[in-house]
């Protein structure tokens, strides 16, 4: 009968259009050419229209990067699949191969503008300024690659509580007032071209693990001009990157939050909680020249990112830095 040829013809219709989009991530248009006859050819370039809403690009694949990467796919249900990009300025095969063996599919900043990547849902910046000769213009390459119009879509740039100008050891929020120099501009710059797009800044006290963070820092300097007194704000590696998961699935347009552990400690306390764990033991403590009424005895600040906390709903796992040496002794 009639009605069956077309019902036919529908479910085939259809069948067509399924398997054609299991080749096309994010349903992402191929453009053929009279040498790119199949879909699987390596030359097929994918012109990015559309994300799924599962899809994460991390910009700036290092340490906090890859522990965003994995707690973001450690948190996919059973029956959802979450497609991640990691971003870097070079390629690498070791470390390509590395990103690949956790599920992470490599790739590098110069595919921004070449059209070979589908836009995503959810972008997370977090590439240092250092080295980068136009670190705003690099944001904006970023941004270019977020589709904000995607349900529930995320943009999420990491930045630094170093911006805030409070020295005297006072109580610093999100809102607090900035200071200036030339670090603390370009990072202002680039929080501005996320501030215009609608997505989120996120600024960091100071990052550690075990072997590397402040600590490591003072180790090898040994002697130091500044004031042993002086405060130091952090949080913990695998917390700042628990810190931005949230902030990716809790999207805040336009806001600026702030990330933290639960109390800052001076740079003495800071080096004897290290001393007391056996990779720093054998170590001689720095020493600190700045005196109390010094020129260079600024006593730092207080980060309060309690507003931070119950907007996106996070904690850190360690709260304090004496709290995570402590289970390392």
């Amino acid at each position: 009968p009639k009605s069956m040829r077309v019902l036919s013809q529908l479910v085939l219709a259809v069948a067509l259009t399924q398997a054609a989009h299991a080749y096309t991530p994010f349903g992402a248009d191929i453009i053929r050419s009279s040498r790119c006859t199949t879909l699987t050819q390596a030359r097929c370039r994918v012109r990015a229209t559309s994300a799924s809403p599962a899809a994460l690009l991390v910009v700036g694949y290092g340490v906090l990067g890859e522990m965003v990467a994995l707690q973001w796919l450690a948190g996919a249900g059973e029956q959802e699949e979450r497609i991640v990009y990691g971003a870097t300025r070079t390629s690498d095969p070791a470390r390509d191969e590395r990103l690949r063996a956790v599920g992470v599919t490599p790739c590098v900043r110069a595919q921004f503008e070449s059209g070979e990547l589908p836009k995503a849902a959810h972008v997370v910046f977090c590439a240092p300024p250092g080295g980068n000769q136009d670190y705003p213009g690099e944001v904006a390459a970023a941004l270019r690659m977020w589709d904000a119009r995607a349900s529930g879509a995320s943009f999420i740039f990491t930045s630094s509580a170093g911006v805030y100008a409070e020295q005297d050891g006072g109580v610093v929020t999100e809102s607090a007032p900035v200071g200036s120099g030339t670090r603390i501009e370009r990072l202002l710059a680039a929080e501005e071209c996320v501030r215009e797009a609608a997505g989120t800044i996120l600024r960091l006290a100071g990052l550690y693990t075990y072997e590397r963070g402040a600590h490591s820092a003072f180790f090898k300097m040994g002697s130091l001009e500044s004031s042993a007194g002086g405060l130091i704000n952090q949080v913990h590696y695998e917390d700042a990157a628990a810190a931005v998961v949230a902030a990716l699935r809790a999207p805040a347009p336009g806001e600026v939050l702030l990330a933290a552990d639960c109390e800052p400690m001076s740079r003495i306390r800071i080096c004897q909680a290290a001393a007391a764990t056996p990779r720093f033991s054998d170590q001689p403590l720095p020493t600190f020249a700045g005196t109390a009424d010094g020129a260079k005895a600024a006593r730092g600040k207080v980060l309060d990112c309690s507003y931070t906390r119950e907007l996106i709903g996070w904690q850190p796992r360690y709260s304090t830095f004496a709290e995570f040496m402590a289970v390392r002794r």
